[in-house]
């Protein structure tokens, strides 16, 4: 059960990792029938210090940070988030995979899921990420990869 203390740190968490992560990365998205997805990948030192205290993630150029979100198309042509069963996984270019620990936020009206693993060297990650929006029959499928520099 959660106290409205934890829901109101929650908020401010999510708030400002989503702020750090507006200004410091464009997220890419992908379009899927009646939804948009988007997502984001970045090294956890490029956000700031406080964002990631709260939120319990490690700064570091040797970690990295996934920022996932899922929101539907409106009839009057916005959007607005969308709950889902989200689960991800990462492989680099040796062809070592790892499933990554995916976590909800919710800000308000927006639902976020982030998650943060390894990285080291010049990784190239290429994420595989399954999502089922809540109420959907299937779920659908986003590839991206993303080059990681983690050298001084």
């Amino acid at each position: 059960m959660t106290t409205p203390r934890f829901r109101a740190y929650a908020v401010a968490v999510a708030f400002g990792l989503m702020a750090a992560l507006a200004s410091v990365a464009q997220a890419n998205s992908f379009e899927y029938e009646k939804y948009v997805f988007h997502y984001n990948a970045l090294r956890t030192d490029e956000l700031p210090v406080e964002s990631t205290q709260k939120a319990g993630i490690v700064r570091s150029r040797n970690r990295g940070m996934i920022n996932l979100a899922l929101r539907e198309k409106t009839a009057d042509g916005g959007t607005v988030a969308v709950p889902a069963e989200i689960s991800a996984s990462a492989v680099n270019l040796n062809n070592q995979y790892r499933e990554l620990t995916l976590r909800e936020m919710r800000d308000g009206d927006a639902i976020y899921y982030i998650g943060d693993f390894p990285i080291s060297g010049q990784e190239t990650l290429r994420f595989q990420v399954n999502v089922l929006p809540e109420g959907a029959k299937k779920p659908f499928k986003v590839q991206f990869e993303k080059q990681f520099f983690t050298d001084p």
